[in-house]
């Protein structure tokens, strides 16, 4: 997915400059002002996006002419009651970003997000790349034995980000700050091993109400799977010859693109919701995932549904992809205003999605 474009007015250039004017050090003077233009521009467009949430900067860290150290990074923000960290560079050419350890594993300064901007200033715009919620890049880093570099710094590859920056104001706006632990940081000799206070490998999200899908209503990050399929390089007719002729006689499909990032080397996989009106007032359910660039799917990725997760009746099925498999995918009849619950995964990665029929 793209990365997102913000741009940025005369103002943001002259308040950057007064924030950056009272640091003699011509180096440390320039990435502040950097820092300062990201800061800028990402308060404007989360103030257009959603007003109910601000970004409160009292304790930010390119305010305090004390901060000697200037880095690519601004530090000590607040985006409603969780913790931000903007991540900012002005020339990104590798599919990785380094960040300071501390800014991960120092409860004092850690974030429960990470924003990753590039700034644009000759072209007057930040170019956002995504963020990272700070329990995921503690999984990742965990789960590939991550090692912080020699010079203190971690290498985040770009594929970790989520690109979809309104899960970023959703997680803000309906999310407890508890939700998202911060890490607790144990010191070895010589590597920093960062653990986690009850991490749960799944994260609840946004619930879809299928019912707008009916009237060609999608929500953020999905899509009508007939126009996804037009647009990307996708191998959706593959994944749908195990149920072609169920799956021609739904009313309506969406489709969502996701990827583990260097748990799967870098591949997506496509996940499918197709739903059509049954007897007795119900909803006739297929779920499948495909791949997106390639002919199958890894050895071991399984697909689980739940059926009124969280309550006394919940009832799941799961399938796992063997090898050679070139879709996975569970099928079910549920009453309107029912919830279910889609779980993919991989190793120690979970992707989870909510559902209302």
């Amino acid at each position: 997915m793209s990365p997102k474009f913000m741009w940025l007015e005369a103002e943001h250039f002259e308040e950057a400059k007064k924030i950056s004017g009272h640091n003699l050090d011509e180096a440390q003077q320039w990435k502040i002002y950097l820092n300062a233009l990201a800061l800028l521009g990402f308060e404007q467009w989360v103030s257009e996006k959603n007003r109910s949430i601000n970004i409160n900067r009292d304790n930010c860290s390119i305010f305090h002419p004390e901060n000697a150290n200037a880095t690519d990074v601004v530090s000590n923000l607040k985006l409603g009651d969780f913790n931000l960290c903007l991540i900012t560079v002005d020339n990104l050419s590798d599919d990785f970003v380094a960040l300071p350890q501390e800014f991960i594993n120092s409860l004092e300064i850690a974030a429960h997000f990470y924003v990753l901007i590039e700034v644009l200033e000759e072209e007057e715009k930040l170019k956002v790349h995504g963020f990272l919620r700070q329990d995921q890049l503690i999984q990742y880093c965990q789960s590939m034995n991550f090692k912080n570099q020699a010079d203190g710094r971690y290498l985040l590859p770009l594929a970790w980000l989520d690109h979809e920056l309104n899960n970023l104001l959703l997680s803000a706006r309906f999310l407890e700050a508890t939700a998202i632990p911060l890490v607790s940081a144990v010191k070895a000799n010589p590597t920093v091993i960062l653990s986690l206070n009850n991490t749960k490998n799944i994260v609840s999200k946004t619930i879809v109400n299928l019912s707008n899908w009916l009237s060609g209503v999608f929500d953020e990050g999905w899509q009508s799977t007939g126009i996804i399929w037009k647009t990307l390089p996708i191998n959706l007719d593959v994944g749908f010859a195990r149920s072609v002729n169920k799956s021609n006689n739904y009313e309506v499909s969406g489709t969502k693109i996701f990827d583990f990032g260097l748990m799967l080397n870098g591949e997506n996989f496509a996940l499918v919701v197709n739903q059509k009106r049954a007897e007795n007032n119900e909803k006739d359910i297929l779920v499948q995932v495909l791949p997106r660039d390639k002919q199958y799917l890894p050895s071991g990725l399984k697909l689980k549904v739940t059926l009124n997760p969280n309550t006394s009746e919940s009832e799941s099925q799961e399938v796992t992809a063997r090898k050679a498999d070139n879709a996975i995918q569970l099928e079910f009849s549920e009453s309107p205003d029912k919830q279910f619950q889609v779980e993919v995964s991989f190793n120690d990665a979970v992707v989870t999605e909510d559902f209302l029929l």
